[in-house]
């Protein structure tokens, strides 16, 4: 019997051997695929999950559609023996076959994340670090990317949180074992599925002040502030910007190779020429984020039916009816 590998976290992808299936399968294959990889036990109710795949339908076209939808995953993913076949039907039951040899990526990512929680705070060996950052390196996006149907979306969201724990531990754990270089490259990757993460800003902003640059240390709290302003509505908190204040204005310093910031003393409020730095960035960070929403607003097509809506008249004259 062939293995098959399965991918989930980003497009979804699967593999014979370590090659493409000879017949590559339609969306709602990968749909149905996606939703037992997810389900407890790999266990689905054929009809819960028809009622997800296909809302909004007449009962016996979803039926008929699950019919065509299993046969396409059984045409690309399996082998001659019937028993040997990927999703098995029982009575109205469906489920991924135990006997199968299949590797999949989203188990061995939560395993990971599990176990970095689990850790808390304490030293990581060499091998549980390895383990973790190959985890991390399996996610390769949102949980199978592109779909945006409502089953979907909640463990995608919840999978992304997980990532985002991972990350943060695999980037505290460089930190603490002085790979400075690998503390930065671990948080931008943070950021890069969630830029407004703003304790990571915070943290990247101190790493770069501690290996001496300070450009890069104030250009993160000018991104900071982009971020914010643009997901969220938000400005950064006090601590954010103190800790910017204080590389600004060059108060920050080392001590055993620790900022003074590490873990203290919030530095006293900058000076008025500080300030006004300080709004310098900001103006030029809220100026970047209005004309990307800008270039956003030109590129979206206006729908047909949106023609003429909030298009004010010209004001005219009071003209008085036949009853003044």
């Amino acid at each position: 019997m062939t293995a098959l590998t399965v991918r989930l976290l980003g497009p979804f992808r699967a593999l014979r051997g370590d090659r493409p299936l000879p017949s590559p399968m339609l969306h709602k294959a990968q749909d149905l695929l996606t939703m037992l990889f997810l389900a407890p036990g790999h266990a689905l109710l054929r009809e819960s999950a028809a009622e997800s795949l296909w809302p909004d339908t007449d009962a016996e076209i979803s039926r008929k559609a699950m019919r065509q939808t299993l046969w396409q995953i059984h045409h690309a993913t399996d082998e001659p023996v019937a028993q040997d076949r990927l999703v098995i039907c029982d009575g109205d039951g469906l489920m991924i076959n135990p006997e199968r040899p299949v590797s999949v990526d989203l188990p061995v990512f939560v395993g990971a994340v599990r176990e970095a929680q689990d850790t808390g705070g304490r030293v990581l060996t060499d091998d549980r670090l390895i383990r973790l950052c190959t985890a991390a390196d399996l996610y390769r996006g949102p949980l199978h990317a592109g779909c945006y149907d409502d089953w979907c979306l909640i463990p995608r969201a919840r999978l992304e949180d997980r990532c985002l724990t991972l990350l943060d531990r695999i980037s505290r754990e460089r930190e603490r074992r002085g790979d400075i270089d690998g503390a930065i490259a671990w948080t931008q990757r943070l950021l890069e599925i969630e830029p407004a993460h703003e304790r990571s800003h915070r943290r990247l902003m101190r790493l770069f002040s501690q290996v001496g640059d300070r450009t890069g240390a104030l250009r993160q709290l000018a991104e900071c502030r982009a971020a914010l302003a643009r997901d969220l509505g938000v400005r950064p908190e006090a601590r954010t910007e103190d800790l910017g204040a204080a590389i600004l204005a060059d108060r920050m310093y080392h001590d055993s190779g620790r900022s003074a910031l590490a873990g203290a003393e919030i530095p006293p409020r900058p000076d008025a020429d500080t300030e006004l730095n300080l709004l310098r960035l900001e103006v030029a960070a809220l100026r970047q984020s209005i004309e990307c929403i800008g270039e956003q607003l030109r590129d979206a097509p206006v729908p047909a039916s949106a023609a003429g809506v909030g298009v004010v008249p010209p004001l005219t004259s009071h003209q008085p009816g036949p009853n003044g």
